[in-house]
């Protein structure tokens, strides 16, 4: 497949594996496809609330193979042997472009059903053509072959497709079949079901297709009524100078505006998705940690919605909650990582003169007190022995496997995060106590992790593993600088690869696994090498000694950006890679790999 990347005064093609892109209208929806589909969440997504629906698994003109893809940011175009495809999907509207260049048979294959829904029966659709347009109902009701009642209701939603240069006498073609579908992402991750009989209605002959979706016949209308109404918006980006690294700048702007991309409105607010196509809930961690580009892009008030918002959820626990809708696991690091981007927010509003333009003095209060109170409950409940602990599957390496790699106890990064909100808290209130509590707990994590030359992942568990970078990005007064860097060195002779990044665990140890396991999750944090990782240990790199680790961080940009540009979803960030090379694994689009790597190249390109 031919790939090009056709932005603002920048262009770049090349020959690669990929096909699969994702589009999105900033309401939940998203639209992700490929060639041929590689799974069951493949197709166009339509969301109500945080409630995600499939409607169609794909679209594309029948005959002739797709040998080209351009993205252009706000769409894509589509080349095959005899026809050229655009596809929108407009911010705001539950309803998809498709334009040919001229008109052609085009196959819609329907599999609409609540996300998780795999069930096969009691799916029905009714198809009416009139003139210029065709409009599908359809049904959900029980079966009992599969549930507990039979021809219940349970949800209907409509699908209105105008169709332009379309006649319904000429230019139908009743199919009303069932076809069985494969899907080899979904093989591959061990994510069964991996096949699924879709709906295959009719092929039409159009050149031009508006697809409008709604929970009635009356919402389908009025969105695609929007669709006929719909202009482009432009959006900016901020550049590099592409004559430094063309890879990098270009996807410097594809990052920037695949995190738009993940960005939703939720509740009246702005908010975050953690990734795409199945993370597509308000993950705190996730949205927290991809703050930090926002925050260097001043993207003021979207931070500062996402920040009040977690500022006033926090638990009786002094935690956040895992993710919206809860998912019933516990949480220890995603209220570091608060504290820490409100202290970055703070920075950058200072720096630039503009605290009391986003912060009053009542809004300061609040933080300071919801601050003060976070700490004196987690050092309550998790606070041993000078160290914060936390039980299994707490941090971001949230996976076991087999409990032989649980990760509970006092972990690196988390007395990290404790002491820089220990120093905020000293650094807003003034309160000399909390600055007298650092200082003790920075001995006591020294004496609990630090042996001279490595530092510990856990407390007197020298496994080495990529936490340790976290834990400079968070509070680099930990150590000295030259300790620090003793600490990279001695790390980076277990956890580099070659291609450019990090293993999740040492190379040496008996948990290592060099390629990608799937959803059994032998590899996920015991080897597969995490992009948002890889970027964030370039930052610490960077910020440490830049001329020693100079090979690493330009192996690391180089990787990001290949991958970005050439490897999963085209113009996005994939969650990780196997160990073994370098390839686009997990999630297709994940918001911290693409804030991270935004982070990276404003660092080196753009530092003031």
């Amino acid at each position: 497949m031919k790939v090009s990347h056709k932005i603002p005064q920048q262009n770049l093609c090349m020959n690669c594996d990929t096909s699969s892109f994702i589009l999105t209208n900033n309401l939940g929806g998203f639209l992700f496809l490929s060639t041929t589909p590689v799974s069951k969440f493949s197709g166009l997504f339509v969301s109500y609330g945080l409630d995600v629906y499939r409607v169609l698994e794909n679209i594309f003109p029948a005959g002739g193979a797709m040998g080209e893809l351009e993205n252009h940011l706000d769409h894509v175009r589509r080349t095959g042997e005899s026809d050229s495809g655009k596809l929108v999907f407009p911010s705001g509207i539950n309803g998809l472009q498709y334009s040919l260049a001229k008109k052609a048979k085009i196959v819609l294959d329907f599999d609409c059903r609540k996300v998780y829904d795999m069930r096969s029966f009691g799916r029905y659709y009714e198809v009416n053509v009139e003139k210029d347009r065709i409009s599908v109902k359809f049904t959900k009701r029980t079966d009992s072959k599969e549930d507990g009642t039979h021809g219940r209701e349970e949800f209907s939603f409509f699908i209105v497709i105008q169709a332009k240069g379309f006649d319904a006498k000429n230019d139908y073609e009743s199919l009303d079949r069932w076809e069985e579908h494969h899907y080899s992402y979904d093989e591959e991750r061990k994510d069964f079901p991996a096949s699924r009989f879709v709906y295959r209605p009719f092929i039409l002959d159009a050149k031009e297709l508006l697809i409008s979706v709604g929970r009635t016949m009356k919402e389908a209308e009025e969105e695609l009524d929007k669709l006929k109404h719909h202009r482009p918006e432009e959006r900016h980006y901020l550049t590099v100078d592409k004559k430094k690294d063309e890879d990098a700048a270009v996807a410097f702007v594809c990052a920037q505006d695949s995190l738009e991309k993940l960005k939703i409105l939720h509740e009246g607010k702005t908010r975050i998705f953690a990734g795409l196509p199945w993370f597509f809930q308000l993950w705190s961690r996730d949205e927290l940690i991809s703050l930090g580009a926002p925050i260097r892009l001043g993207q003021f008030k979207v931070v500062k919605d996402i920040l009040f918002h977690y500022i006033r959820n926090i638990g009786i626990d002094g935690r956040l909650s895992n993710r919206i809708p809860d998912a019933h696991l516990g949480c220890a690091d995603s209220i570091g990582w608060l504290w820490k981007r409100v202290g970055d927010f703070i920075d950058a509003l200072n720096a630039g003169r503009e605290l009391d333009k986003y912060l009053s003095g009542k809004e300061l209060d609040e933080v300071k007190l919801a601050l003060c109170d976070s700490i004196s409950v987690i050092e309550k409940n998790h606070m041993h022995d000078g160290l914060i602990f936390n039980k299994m599957n707490e941090t971001w390496m949230d996976t076991d496997y087999n409990k032989s790699d649980i990760r509970d106890g006092a972990c690196i990064e988390i007395q990290a995060l404790h002491l820089n909100m220990l120093h905020l808290a000293h650094q807003l209130t003034g309160d000399a106590k909390y600055e007298k509590k650092e200082t003790v707990m920075r001995i006591d994590v020294i004496d609990a992790f630090w042996d001279g030359a490595l530092l510990a992942d856990r407390a007197e568990e020298f496994a080495i593993r990529p936490n340790i970078f976290i834990a400079y990005y968070i509070y680099p007064d930990l150590l000295s600088r030259s300790e620090w860097e003793a600490v990279f060195k001695n790390s980076l002779e277990k956890l580099w690869l070659d291609w450019g990044g990090l293993s999740s665990i040492d190379k040496t140890h008996r948990l290592f696994t060099p390629d990608y396991s799937g959803i059994g999750n032998q590899s996920y944090h015991r080897g597969d090498s995490w992009f948002w990782l890889n970027n964030l240990a370039a930052v610490c790199l960077l910020r440490n000694n830049a001329i020693e680790f100079e090979d690493n961080i330009r192996k690391i940009i180089d990787a990001s950006s290949r991958e970005i540009l050439w490897h999963g979803a085209i113009g996005h960030a994939a969650e990780l890679s196997s160990a073994s090379h370098l390839s686009s694994k997990g999630c297709f689009a994940q918001a911290w790999s693409a804030a991270m790597f935004i982070e990276l190249i404003m660092e080196v390109y753009l530092k003031e």
